[in-house]
């Protein structure tokens, strides 16, 4: 009986709607490239999935415009699972009833965004109190990590980091890497894998931190990879002694996953899940927020002489068992909606009529 239920689970198909404001495209290669791996693993088990991805326009707009593309195309009740990526697209996703509602949230949403002056913006906190919100009101909410899980005030939210795949971000020889890149062989690189401009991902605390390496006698060059697609990164992070992350706040850095997917020495601060992906593998630190602490993790990174043991380390981490996760969600979204025997009962009829 148990492996009757278990395989007509695994036969179950899905209907999804993804609701989304960042994905990859030809000219942003490097939005949103958390959420196609998930698209791709759903389309791969057979889960018919469509996006609604608004393209450029001023965002009430572009909110406007998706929340009514939701509306009509969940009239039909075509859909199982409509799918939010993000507290004002989840509220997209939730202004609908026909179909069950999984919101996932990405981190500032729950968090709040930082400005330059230190302080969170206005329209964050905002964003913050609707997603908050949404954590009550969907069928599902996911988050990243335990600290959005504990901002969202929420028992009910399931955390699922991000899956990474495992067979783009894998390790390169370091000489290959850089040889097709043009870099120095014997020279030490450290990667910035973020948008400077970003203020939580604190730029100028990497700069402040390499300064204090080269006054530890270790002259290193900080190299900044933003808006790569994913293809070029990889080569990047394997062409690099070890990437740093000083951000002020995250839910679950995928640049941090990424690099240890390539067995690269990682030196961060202590934000979001980074404890928990990197803390037991030799040759990472995790630091606080003070530029001689980093260099201290930078230094022992870069004189670090083998790869690290990161890719196994985060196995649990790739996107064939995050997708295990997150039919699981959807199961219970459905059930929640009171959905799940009228879709099971529908998979039988269809797969009757197909033998």
């Amino acid at each position: 009986m148990y492996m009757q239920t278990e395989r007509k689970s695994a036969e179950r198909k899905y209907r999804i709607l993804m609701v989304t404001g960042i994905y990859p495209t030809e000219r942003k290669p490097h939005s949103g490239t958390f959420i196609k791996p998930i698209v791709d693993s759903l389309r791969a088990a057979g889960h018919e999935v469509d996006i609604i991805h608004p393209g450029p326009a001023p965002a009430p707009l572009r909110y406007i415009f998706a929340t009514l593309q939701v509306f009509f195309k969940t009239l039909s009740g075509r859909y199982d699972i409509v799918h939010g990526h993000y507290g004002l697209w989840c509220l997209a996703a939730r202004l609908q009833w026909r179909a069950a509602v999984v919101s996932a949230f990405l981190g500032d949403d729950l968090l709040g965004t930082f400005t330059f002056k230190g302080d969170y913006s206005k329209k964050s906190l905002l964003v913050v109190r609707i997603s908050r919100w949404l954590c009550r009101v969907s069928d599902a909410a996911t988050v990243k990590s335990e600290q959005m899980k504990k901002a969202a005030g929420s028992d009910d939210v399931v955390v699922i980091p991000d899956g990474i795949d495992f067979d783009l971000f894998h390790p390169i020889p370091r000489g290959e890497a850089r040889a097709a890149l043009g870099w120095d062989p014997d020279r030490y690189y450290v990667l910035f894998a973020n948008n400077p401009q970003i203020p939580v991902k604190n730029f100028a605390l990497a700069q402040a931190a390499m300064q204090h390496l080269t006054e530890r006698g270790i002259p290193a060059e900080l190299v900044v990879a933003s808006g790569l697609p994913q293809t070029k990164l990889v080569e990047y992070m394997n062409a690099s002694n070890a990437l740093i992350l000083p951000s002020l706040a995250e839910g679950t850095p995928n640049v941090v996953k990424e690099a240890m997917a390539c067995n690269i020495p990682v030196v961060a601060t202590n934000v979001g899940d980074v404890m928990q992906v990197i803390g037991h593998t030799e040759g990472c630190s995790v630091c606080p927020h003070d530029a001689d602490a980093l260099a201290a993790g930078l230094e022992k990174a870069l004189l670090y002489t083998g790869p690290t043991t990161g890719r196994d380390d985060i196995a649990h981490l790739k996107s064939s068992v995050i997708l295990a996760r997150i039919l699981e969600l959807y199961e219970q979204a459905l059930a929640r909606k009171g959905k799940l025997s009228k879709h099971v009962s529908r998979m039988e009829v269809s797969n009757a009529q197909h033998s």
